[in-house]
Parts: C-alpha cells; sequence; structure tokens
C-alpha cells in the first residue's frame, strides 16, 4: 500500500477551500491506489469533516513549532512509511523542513510562491501564468506546473444544465467571512428597490450567522445557502458576488459570471492579474469599496447581456475542472 500525506490546516481564520480540494485531489489518488492521510492542526469542525470523508488522520496541537511539527512527521513515517506529502499552507516552510521530509519521501507544494518550496520534489501554481516570476519558472520547469489547467476544484461535479432564476445573484464571502462583508452588503441590497433574488452561503467557520439571519428573517429576497457542494447551486444564478479564491474558480467552471473582491494584499494582486484575461467583474480590495454602490453595479452588470456571456464564456475556457485529474496523475507518476 503507497500513502500519501495530506498537510494541510482549516479553521475560522483560513476558510474551508484548501481543505475541501485537498478531499477531492485525495478521491482521485485513491483512485490510483495511494492511500491519503491527513496531517492537520486540531479544530472541532475540520476534523469532523475529515471524519465524514471516512480519511485517516492526526490531529496536533496549534501550539507546536516547526520542529515539533517534523518530529511528529517523522514518527507517523515509522508507522505507516508515506511514499510522499502534499503541502496545502499559504504559512511558509523552512528550508530544514524540505531537507528533512525530502531525506524520507516525495514533496508536493500546492499554490505557494514562497523560496523554500523551490526545494520541493514537485510544485503546483494554479493561477495564470502572469502571477509568477518568468525566471524562476524557466529555472525549475522540470518540477513546476502552472497554469488554471492545475486548478483544483472542491466538491466538483459535472456540469448541468439548469434553470437559473431571475434576477439572482449568488453571495458567497468565504467559509468564515472574517471581515464581516456579508453582513455590509446584504444591509446595503436591503435598501435597493432593484428587483432580487440573492442566495447567501453561510460556511462551516461562519462566526456570524446569526445575525445574518436576524437581519433577513421576514425578507423573502433572501435565502440561505448552507450546502457545501457550491458548484452545483452555482448553475442556479444568474450573476456570482464572491471573494477571490477557489470560490471564483468554481464560478468560472460553472460559466457564473462574477463581481470579485478580495479580502488580502495577496488576493488583490492575484485577481488583477487573472481580471485581465476578461473572465469577471473586478471590484478591488475591500477596504476600497463602497458597499452602498454594490447594488447598483450589480444591476449593471445583470443588464449588460454581452458582458454576461463574455464573463462566461472565458471564466469556463480557462476552467476546465480536469485538474484535480491532471494533479494526481503527476503525483502518481512521482511517488511510482
Amino acid at each position: 500500500m503507497k500513502y500519501i500525506v495530506f498537510r494541510v490546516d482549516a479553521n475560522k481564520r483560513l476558510g474551508m477551500g484548501h481543505l475541501s480540494r485537498c478531499f477531492e485531489l485525495a478521491k482521485k489518488l485513491k483512485k490510483l491506489k495511494i492511500e491519503p492521510y491527513f496531517f492537520i492542526k486540531n479544530d472541532e469542525i475540520a476534523i469532523q469533516l475529515i471524519k465524514l470523508q471516512n480519511f485517516q488522520f492526526f490531529a496536533f496541537s496549534n501550539l507546536i513549532d516547526e520542529d515539533k511539527e517534523l518530529s511528529l512527521l517523522k514518527k507517523l513515517y515509522n508507522e505507516i512509511k508515506f511514499d510522499g506529502i502534499i503541502i496545502d499552507l499559504k504559512k511558509f516552510k523552512s528550508k530544514k523542513f524540505f531537507n528533512n521530509l525530502n531525506k524520507i519521501c516525495k514533496t508536493i507544494v500546492i499554490d505557494n510562491t514562497n523560496k523554500n518550496s523551490l526545494f520541493a520534489d514537485l510544485i503546483i501554481w494554479p493561477w495564470v501564468k502572469e502571477q509568477y516570476s518568468k525566471n524562476i519558472i524557466k529555472k525549475n520547469s522540470q518540477k513546476l506546473l502552472v497554469g488554471p489547467q492545475y486548478m483544483q476544484l472542491g466538491n466538483f461535479q459535472k456540469k448541468v444544465k439548469k434553470q437559473k432564476l431571475q434576477n439572482s445573484i449568488f453571495l458567497s464571502m468565504g467559509g468564515s467571512d472574517k471581515r464581516k462583508l456579508t453582513e455590509k452588503i446584504v444591509k446595503s441590497f436591503q435598501k435597493t428597490k432593484f428587483k432580487f433574488h440573492m442566495g447567501i452561503v453561510i460556511g462551516e467557520f461562519f462566526s456570524d450567522k446569526e445575525k445574518i439571519y436576524e437581519i433577513i428573517k421576514n425578507d423573502n429576497r433572501f435565502t440561505i445557502i448552507h450546502n457545501n457542494n457550491l458548484i452545483s447551486i452555482m448553475f442556479e444564478y444568474q450573476i456570482g458576488l464572491i471573494t477571490f479564491g477557489i470560490t471564483t474558480c468554481e464560478a468560472f467552471f460553472t460559466g457564473l459570471p462574477s463581481l470579485v473582491l478580495s479580502h488580502s494584499n495577496e488576493n488583490d494582486n492575484y485577481a488583477k492579474k487573472t481580471a485581465i484575461y476578461d473572465c469577471m467583474k473586478y471590484l478591488g480590495h475591500y477596504k476600497k469599496i463602497n458597499f452602498n454602490k454594490m447594488p447598483q453595479m450589480v444591476y449593471n452588470l445583470m443588464e449588460d447581456s454581452s458582458l454576461l456571456q463574455k464573463y462566461s464564456t472565458n471564466g469556463q475556457n480557462m476552467i476546465d475542472g480536469k485538474g484535480n485529474e491532471r494533479v494526481a496523475k503527476k503525483i502518481s507518476e512521482l511517488i511510482k
């Protein structure tokens, strides 16, 4: 039996995106006779989700340092002799971390451009090539997979055709919405006279959901979406209003034309480079957005059928939904 360890975290601060896409990659690897094993910092909700997927896991304290983490990984290696480790973290790992792991298994890094990640055996950079240094790509071409064709979607489903709800808006501000942007947007739409229906995604780590329930009670223009499989829901909506990240790519895949904002400087940079492809309307960093004007911006896009079609077509051309298959195949080749 070949094992691969997923080093990934999910919590109120990070949200669910990284863990969700690792679930889907794990399922692809399992079909290739590679057994997934999750190595994750302790979080009650994240652990429950792993259990629901029936994956093996080891949860460790949030307080331990990198040296202790390495020690735990080596102990795990002595138990199951894993053949590779997939690191899907935004937090940087040291050169020492990679040097130690490279002695016992293959190392794979997803979506981290820190220079230390270049010590890994395989690196996946799944955004548009303009995000990354041409010089670094050239120097590391043998172990770099670059571009949206390697974007991994969470909760993946095949494309389906559904009747779209008229004047419908799909609102998702992330799995935790730590900036409380959902509340601002909902309040701005309550004031408008536009006809609309808004589906509000409440993520697993959403900390302010009771307040949202209170704000929209008795207002049938709003509904709450709890379904974790957002891709299947997106097909029903006319427009997306979302934060930049994996959800954006899921919107591209479904052909959902979207207005996008970012809640970090890193995502602001990534979003600007992605918007060059005319696949979405980028509104900017949340601190620079006038939320009172958001209903008008949404309405303007709804009325522009040619722009809606352009965003939909270009998004679907960018993300075909086969990223997990491509990445799983490369990993399988690497460890076998």
